[in-house]
């Protein structure tokens, strides 16, 4: 699912594919855990809790009282990152349905996720709730009324939805880079507690006009909502370039503090006459390279990343629905290599579905490629 601002893409939110909810999984921000007190934490500010898929941090006031061994139901608001466990809310029952805190609260029993079990839809809610609340759009009546079972309004638009090109969006979030037009880009680096930005003119900087203040105005137009999109947190250094005086320099600035750049929370930093920026924003979410991607191998002709097999599988098969839905009259053949398809015979649900909504109308071949990239071919 994706949130949309002022017609654009800003935010992706990722659950489980319906009918896989019930699979072991690791927690996500906006889950609802039944949780057991270890321990208190003076040194974390928080006590220690038991959430069932591991521990968690549920911060407290300094003078809160902490019952070792009580249980409780706590919403998680942001998931493992890295080697930092997950943190809690007590206030798990903000902004939920009624109906659907009252089921909640009847939790009894050993830690557990208590929204493991939630229709794929729910989950998305529940996240959309921590970030950007939102109306609610889908493409399907059937998760509409999912959404509805659990107290959530929706509204139901296919052609909407299909529109607003959320698997197209997916892949250029991904790239280390973004067009800022006439050869000039904006570089991502992602590090394990942030990204540093730079902005590269290329041959837009052969441009007579002050091209250094022109492309800093463009790019401050474009850096928030690409750090959202790619649900970037941390500590975020970007690298204007240096404006062509003290005024220039008040301008950038004040670009980057105006009210339409509020969708991104951060704390600004300071912005340094030869055009270096910094900024903080909360860290409560996987970015999605880290939800798409993992380390290379070890002994990798190029070290770095590569795409995560399962997060390539669910984009194959997403990408091959999406054909399907689109031309309803056309047969397709989704290519991939091995590794993709060898996935895919383990996931057989995953088949059954697309069998289910759009009929026999394609068909899994070995071709290989990169490994874990994949085509929709017609045939």
């Amino acid at each position: 699912a994706a949130l949309v601002a002022g017609g654009e893409i800003v935010r992706f939110f990722f659950a489980p594919a319906r009918g896989d909810e019930g699979l072991p999984r690791r927690l996500e921000a906006g889950d609802i855990v039944l949780g057991r007190i270890k321990k208190s934490a003076p040194a974390l500010g928080g006590a220690i809790v038991d959430a069932g898929v591991g521990d968690a941090l549920l911060p407290v006031k300094r003078d809160a009282a902490i019952i070792e061994g009580s249980a409780a139901v706590f919403r998680v608001t942001r998931p493992p990152l890295g080697d930092k466990g997950a943190v809690l809310s007590a206030d798990w029952r903000k902004r939920l349905p009624h109906a659907l805190a009252l089921e909640i609260a009847k939790a009894e029993g050993a830690p557990r996720m208590l929204s493991a079990g939630f229709d794929s839809v729910v989950l998305i809610a529940l996240q959309a709730q921590i970030f950007a609340p939102a109306p609610i759009v889908l493409d399907r009546y059937e998760a509409a009324a999912a959404l509805s079972a659990a107290g959530f309004s929706a509204s139901v638009d296919e052609r909407a939805v299909d529109a607003a090109g959320i698997e197209d969006a997916i892949a250029p979030a991904l790239e280390p880079e973004a067009s800022l037009g006439g050869g000039a880009r904006m570089l991502f680096s992602e590090t394990p507690g942030g990204a540093v930005v730079d902005i590269d003119a290329g041959s837009a900087a052969n441009d007579s006009r002050k091209p250094n203040d022109r492309l800093n105005a463009i790019a401050a137009a474009h850096l928030f909502p690409e750090l959202s999109r790619r649900g970037i947190g941390g500590r975020v250094i970007v690298d204007f370039l240096p404006p062509s005086s003290a005024a220039a320099r008040r301008a950038l600035l004040q670009m980057l503090e105006s009210p339409s750049a509020t969708l991104y929370e951060r704390r600004s930093g300071k912005l340094a006459p030869d055009g270096l920026f910094d900024l903080t924003a909360p860290r409560r979410d996987f970015s999605l390279l880290e939800r798409a991607s993992e380390a290379s191998a070890d002994g990798a002709l190029i070290p770095g990343r590569r795409a995560r097999l399962d997060w390539a599988a669910r984009r194959a098969v997403a990408a091959l629905e999406r054909r399907l839905r689109r031309q309803p009259r056309q047969r397709f053949s989704l290519e991939a290599g091995a590794e993709i398809l060898r996935y895919l015979e383990t996931q057989p649900q995953w088949r059954a579905r697309a069998i289910e909504r759009h009929g026999a109308r394609f068909d899994f071949r070995l071709k290989e490629r990169t490994p874990r990239s994949f085509d929709v071919v017609e045939f």
